[in-house]
């Protein structure tokens, strides 16, 4: 009698084991990988009709039988394929790199493929163009170098050791939730993890949105089609709907970590999203440091109906992509509402950036002046704009190399993460100013 128990509750086991509808896997099944209906499902696997979609064996080798030519033996974690390729520190990044890439890349593994649009499309309503796969978005000009991911994470986060996918520092794939198909709600299915906190969801709980990053001060951009991002919400405009995404970010991009880029050869730029020291700094404007003087936006910001018209606080997405981008720096194809292609062989390159939400002369005097002008924002003289910083200026070559009109000075001397006009010390020291230009 005790054997045929003890069988009966083998058997049953296996059952639970192999039929993810029945797994008692707590919040797995209610994730995106877990979900009975949309989740995953290896077709290499297909003969194999004990594994239910959702089930773990589409991912890890529960067994020691090979099933596919892509397992490889001893891999961590009892994957199907080796977790990251550990070589490949510059990009260019192939399908085998990296364990994700063969479900989110083209040809996927996943039954009936997976599309993963950018932040652009997904987020921003822009549908022309861009990546339709991870693996694609990481193929493009600027990335999230995976190698510099892996390797600050094995070093800095309990949770994250040498076998780890790259990943995983973000994302945890046993909790993911169906963002792409929530649009309008992300933070009610959330994909991200605070790397000091990998086992729970991040931007679904109160306390955990862009509202509630700095009270009154987030406005959701322009969506490119309706509305306001995220999804072209018409109802919310203050964040309440999207993850704190600046939390999220400065777990790692903040004053305290120094991260080497393999890719730019130099250490990141430390940001400082929370600082609120005022004009001169440390703070940058964009993050809790406030303006001090007056800025002409473009709507939402114009009018907007939080009740201000300056002092705002933006997300790490409403100009990044989290993946990778066609522009450098991560910077979204579209940017509230308006398209951006930035070319860093032009001197006023970033600009088409800033005058996303910023306006230029363009739009003061559109007879007289081209997009992507700012002589009039930066000199005053002509329309009718507040707080020029550099008025009536009189020795143009020494900051411009030639005639300002055909030499702009370079929007990255002084408009970037942490940074004020120091440049202007050697050149034209009686114009500089000490104010934080970012």
């Amino acid at each position: 009698m005790v054997v045929m128990l003890v069988t009966l509750l083998k058997i049953s086991l296996l059952l639970i084991c192999l039929n993810s509808s029945m797994c008692w896997a707590g919040n797995y099944t209610l994730s995106a990988h877990g979900d009975p209906i949309y989740g995953v499902k290896n077709l290499k696997y297909n003969s194999y009709t004990i594994y239910h979609r959702g089930n773990c064996g589409h991912c890890h080798q529960q067994h020691t039988i090979e099933k596919s030519p892509l397992v490889i033996n001893q891999n961590p974690f009892a994957l199907f394929a080796s977790s990251f390729n550990t070589s490949k520190i510059n990009g260019d990044y192939q399908q085998e790199d990296n364990f994700c890439f063969y479900c989110h890349g083209n040809p996927s593994l996943q039954d009936g493929g997976i599309n993963n649009y950018d932040y652009s499309r997904t987020f921003g309503g822009y549908t022309t163009g861009g990546p339709t796969t991870i693996l694609e978005a990481f193929q493009q000009d600027s990335f999230h170098n995976l190698y510099d991911i892996w390797n600050f994470a094995r070093n800095t986060f309990s949770f994250f050791s040498s076998l780890s996918n790259p990943c995983v520092a973000c994302h945890n794939p046993h909790l993911v939730r169906r963002i792409k198909v929530n649009t309008t709600n992300p933070s009610s299915y959330t994909v991200v993890s605070l790397p000091t906190n990998h086992n729970e969801l991040w931007g679904d709980n109160d306390g955990e949105k862009m509202s509630d990053f700095y009270s009154g001060k987030y406005q959701a951009p322009k969506h490119y089609q309706n509305g306001y991002e995220p999804g072209g919400n018409t109802s919310i405009w203050n964040g309440s709907n999207l993850p704190d995404y600046v939390t999220f970010c400065i777990s790692c991009h903040n004053t305290n970590n120094t991260i080497y880029s393999t890719t730019l050869g130099r250490n990141l730029i430390k940001i400082e999203w929370i600082d609120e020291a005022g004009e001169n700094g440390p703070g940058d404007k964009h993050g809790k440091n406030f303006a001090t003087e007056d800025v002409e936006l473009h709507i939402p910001y114009k009018d907007s109906l939080l009740g201000i018209n300056i002092g705002f606080v933006t997300a790490c997405t409403d100009c990044h992509e989290p993946h990778g981008s066609s522009n450098p720096y991560l910077i979204r194809r579209e940017v509230n509402g308006r398209l951006v292609e930035i070319d860093l062989n032009q001197n006023n390159g970033l600009g088409w950036l800033c005058r996303a939400c910023h306006m230029d002369d363009h739009d003061f005097d559109p007879d007289n002046w081209p997009e992507n002008s700012w002589h009039h924002v930066h000199h005053g003289g002509g329309p009718s704009i507040e707080d020029p910083p550099y008025e009536n200026p009189v020795r143009c070559g020494w900051c411009h190399g030639g005639p300002p009109g055909s030499n702009p000075v370079p929007c990255l001397n002084c408009h970037m993460h942490g940074k004020d006009d120091s440049w202007l010390k050697d050149v034209y020291s009686s114009f500089y100013t000490g104010r934080r230009c970012f």
